[in-house]
């Protein structure tokens, strides 16, 4: 079986969301919402947006991928509800990418590049990339873990909470949807995506505060 030729990615992780749709021609079509609209008004406009620019129907899709996390619990919810939910009726196969790695492509370095984001409570979101590739799982590390490891580059949409003044920091390059674009194309099946979910289900890692208030935490 020939490679899924249209690919509609949503991510929201982290701040706006972004979204592309991958077509034949290999040109994707990238879209991402402004920091004032919530979620809830502006993701679903934007996605019928990128249909409706390129002259696609939702039935001409291929495949859905959505960022899975870790990240925002809004965020991560949003994404994921917004994917199930489209492909209730469409069954299409859904992929699942994860949101460092996207941070980590935004970078534009061929070197090995770490991801380091604030999950609060004290704790980071950690991944490792070298062009796209994790080195190591994604992690949630404690910000005194993170600082006793080996310093050396790392990227962040969010501000360290914790003095890395010995690391390197890689200002992104690419926009979010341009590094969604290049990472769904790299990493989507290159033959049978059958075995591939039917819904999006976030990586939250860390529990959040409504589960930190109901233990007592």
């Amino acid at each position: 079986m020939s490679p899924p030729q249209r690919i509609l990615a949503l991510d929201a992780a982290y701040g706006p969301a972004a979204a592309c749709l991958l077509l034949p021609d290999g040109k994707p079509l990238l879209a991402e919402t402004d920091q004032n609209t919530p979620h809830s008004q502006s993701i679903l406009p934007m996605l019928h947006g990128l249909l409706e620019k390129a002259g696609v129907d939702w039935q001409q899709l291929d495949m859905l991928a959505a960022s899975v996390g870790p990240g925002s619990f809004t965020g991560l919810r949003v994404a994921a509800a917004t994917i199930s939910g489209l492909n209730a009726s469409l069954g299409l196969p859904v992929m699942s990418v994860s949101s460092l790695a996207i941070t980590a492509w935004q970078a534009d370095t061929p070197e090995r590049i770490w991801v380091i984001e604030d999950a609060r409570s004290g704790d980071a979101y950690i991944g490792c990339y070298k062009l796209g590739v994790a080195l190591q799982p994604d992690q949630c590390l404690s910000w005194q873990e993170v600082a006793e490891l080996p310093a050396a580059s790392f990227v962040s949409l969010t501000e360290p909470a914790a003095e890395l003044s010995t690391w390197q920091r890689v200002a992104p390059v690419h926009s979010r949807a341009e590094a969604l674009a290049e990472l769904v194309s790299r990493q989507a099946p290159q033959g049978d995506s059958a075995s591939l979910p039917r819904r999006a289900i976030p990586a939250y890692m860390q529990p959040s505060q409504a589960e930190r208030k109901a233990a007592g935490g």
